[in-house]
């Protein structure tokens, strides 16, 4: 592998499941990169990346997923290796169109070919820290720079499933869930502001109090009641827990009680924001400013 490559180079590879948006978005994809490749209905989120890597022709190689749309900047940039481990999984930002976070979820990745197919993640894991996602066990270069938008809310289930997937995640430290009674002391400043704004944030977008609400019914569940973490990598039954939860239910009312037990439980500053509130929350956060293509997340 060369030591600088421009990324226009690279094979791109969009690797798509069950998204509602999945055809729409990939239209969009192949508008800005005609040269993409396509990876579709792979069960697991290991066999999918595997199976990317596979199709992919250049030994570094660009995953974009079935949610997330693409900045045609992107494509103008040059990866020099000399600044980061060309061995490691690099990982760009994406903002999300819900809650407006800007942070590694949904974002563009970059993957090794050699590193892609030699890991051991997800449904394929033998290490507690793989069991649900790739970046506690795998080499990442978690980077500064965002290049992509994440479309999680085009239907309830879509939203509710992407909120819950991160409130799981959020609630681990490398994979173990956090217990109530140390949740405050272990778990990571920023995964908690990370967490809170799932749950605080979004009731100003459609289907978005869906993602509020998955992300408080992921936390609650892992962390207060125990329930099973590792099934957020099972797509398939992340639908059959939305059916359960919310099937029949009311969302503004699930919202209040699950907001009012995870602030007695776990002493963490939940919002109730209406529409309003989020509007407001999102005019006033700091914009995200993009600096090096390979500039660090945090330094």
């Amino acid at each position: 592998m060369a030591d600088r490559v421009r990324v226009s180079d690279l094979d791109f590879v969009y690797i798509s499941f069950k998204e509602p948006n999945k055809e729409e978005n990939y239209a969009d994809l192949l508008n800005k990169v005609p040269w993409a490749k396509r990876v579709d209905g792979v069960v697991g989120f290991d066999s999918a990346h595997k199976a990317a890597a596979q199709v992919a022709e250049t030994d570094f190689f660009i995953s974009i997923d079935g949610d997330n749309i693409l900045d045609e900047k992107f494509l103008l940039e040059t990866i020099d290796f000399e600044k980061t481990d060309p061995k490691a999984v690099h990982r760009w930002r994406a903002k999300n169109i819900v809650n407006g976070l800007v942070y590694g979820n949904g974002g563009i990745v970059g993957w090794p070919k050699e590193t892609c197919l030699g890991m051991m993640t997800h449904e394929n894991a033998e290490k507690q820290e793989n069991e649900i996602d790739f970046c506690w066990g795998v080499k990442h270069e978690n980077l500064h720079n965002c290049y992509s938008t994440t479309i999680i809310n085009a239907t309830p289930a879509q939203a509710f499933i992407a909120g819950y997937r991160e409130g799981v995640k959020m609630s681990t430290e490398k994979g173990k869930p956090l217990e109530p009674s140390v949740f405050r002391k272990k778990i990571w400043p920023q995964n908690l502001r990370v967490l809170t704004t799932w749950m605080s944030v979004g009731a100003d977008v459609e289907n978005g109090k869906y993602a509020m609400m998955g992300a408080r019914a992921g936390c609650y569940q892992t962390s207060i009641l125990g329930e099973d973490h590792v099934s957020v990598r099972d797509l398939a039954a992340m639908e059959k827990v939305y059916v359960e939860m919310l099937g029949k239910s009311n969302v503004d009312e699930d919202l209040i009680a699950y907001g009012n037990s995870l602030r007695q439980r776990l002493d963490i500053p939940v919002a109730d924001y209406d529409e309003d509130d989020s509007r407001f929350f999102k005019f006033v956060a700091t914009p995200h400013r993009n600096i090096g293509v390979q500039d660090r997340e945090y330094k």
